[in-house]
């Protein structure tokens, strides 16, 4: 004997649980025998056929409700009268299906209410969608977005090709921004004493004149919630606050992004700002920007960028130990010590290398005042590059916008996906995506 099963879609009226208003079987199979692992599961077009069936059952009596209140013309105020059925789409997260909206018209001003989900909810994918189909742009290309969410429907949708993927992440990115901007006022934190802001920059390939536009990024968090891992591993920030932006306006929109995120991680009058960046004068202007809030600003250049430009200068093997003495007298914060051993190598240098090392010695005339000892911060386990940290710039701008070489972006299309990812690294997405798609589609 077969054994078999049924799920069923069963509507009825609260406290009268026993009469069905509506009873309709779902999905009917055989129990299967089990002879390997492609036996033992449902089966992913059988589970999608479940949601399927389940949810076209839902929409059927949600269907029901719409326009259900609705009996008075609200343009002359005479009584509205039934005339058919509209059928209309809706896009849910794994599926598609036909909504059939009940029409209304005006029997005196024939004046017609809406009869479609795009008409009433001013779209018509459902909210956990456009937050899959967001996520996905601002983390993704979109068309590893497409192919993403093709694999977890079980098939290629219209509703999640790349083109609508790139117009959902700019909607809900744009109001990601609007909703940075609004928090500003009304954001409370507990004071800290100390605050570490990195602050740094990256240039992106453009379809505008220039061969590129720079993006600015920060990221602040207490030292507190810096975590070590083990030996060989990366650290992590357990708490942390990103902005970022690639607006061309004087830079308002990072410095405002950038004051959003230092009140929520708690700044105050009496919070001591260590700020971290690699030397250029837009960057340090967000730093500046922020000191008029706290009571005191170190400005530290940079270890990490320090250590590379050095290691990008190629000499002979005589002259790279005179370049590890630099190296190392900026370890230890003596910076006149290390301009005397720069201009010792500019005389017995030759070729490119002269340039290059006139270069990082510019770099370091003009960033002298923000040349610490390096070397006693990291004995007393204080932070002096942002290395310790994990990279702004890899993570919110080189990851998704310079992995594809042949992409070219427009200030327009790129700051979006900015905002989204700075929500994102943020940890805030989880708790802020519903008011951002409700603003993003909200009915006009």
């Amino acid at each position: 004997m077969k054994m078999k099963y049924r799920v069923v879609f069963e509507s009825y009226t609260e406290g009268d649980e026993k009469k069905s208003i509506e009873r309709n079987i779902v999905i009917e199979d055989e129990f299967k025998e089990v002879n390997n692992l492609l036996d033992f599961s449902m089966g992913q077009q059988k589970q999608l056929e479940l949601i399927r069936g389940a949810q076209d059952n839902f929409f059927k009596e949600r269907d029901r409700l719409l326009n259900k209140k609705e009996s008075i013309c609200p343009k002359c105020e005479s009584r509205l009268i039934k005339f058919g059925h509209n059928i209309t789409n809706f896009h849910d997260l794994y599926t598609d299906h036909k909504i059939k909206i009940q029409r209304m018209k005006c029997a005196k001003c024939k004046y017609e209410l809406a009869s479609s989900v795009k008409a009433t909810l001013n779209t018509e994918i459902s909210a956990d969608l456009a937050r899959v189909q967001a996520t996905l742009g601002a983390t993704k290309t979109y068309r590893d977005g497409e192919r993403t969410l093709s694999l977890f429907s079980g098939a290629e949708r219209a509703i999640n090709n790349h083109d609508r993927i790139k117009h959902v992440t700019e909607v809900v990115g744009e109001v990601v921004g609007i909703i940075n901007d609004e928090e500003k006022e009304m954001i409370k934190s507990e004071n800290a004493k100390e605050l570490i802001l990195n602050v740094d920059g990256g240039h992106i390939k453009t379809i505008e004149d220039k061969r590129s536009i720079e993006a600015i990024t920060s990221v602040i968090y207490n030292p507190i919630s810096l975590k070590s891992n083990p030996k060989g591993t990366r650290n992590y920030i357990e708490s942390k606050r990103c902005a970022a932006s690639i607006k061309e306006d004087n830079q308002v929109d990072i410095i405002s992004n950038t004051i959003v995120a230092a009140l929520k991680q708690g700044i105050g009058k009496d919070t001591h700002i260590i700020g971290l960046s690699d030397g250029s004068a837009n960057c340090w202007n967000v730093i500046d920007a922020i000191e008029p809030l706290c009571v005191k600003m170190t400005r530290i250049l940079d270890w990490f960028h320090i250590a590379m430009k050095i290691e990008n200068i190629s000499l002979p093997t005589k002259l790279k130990e005179k370049l590890i003495c630099v190296k190392w007298h900026l370890w230890r914060g003596k910076v006149d010590n290390a301009l005397i051993r720069l201009d010792q190598l500019i005389e017995l240098a030759k070729g490119g290398s002269i340039d290059k090392i006139k270069k990082f010695k510019n770099y370091i005339s003009n960033n002298k005042e923000k040349i610490v000892d390096y070397r006693s911060r990291k004995k007393e386990g204080r932070v002096f590059t942002s290395n310790l940290a994990e990279s702004t710039v890899e993570s919110l701008i080189n990851k998704r916008c310079k992995g594809q070489q042949h992409m070219r972006w427009s200030r327009e299309g790129l700051n979006p996906i900015l905002q989204l990812r700075a929500v994102i690294h943020s940890n805030d997405w989880d708790h802020k995506w519903k008011d951002a798609i409700l603003n993003a589609f909200e009915t006009s």
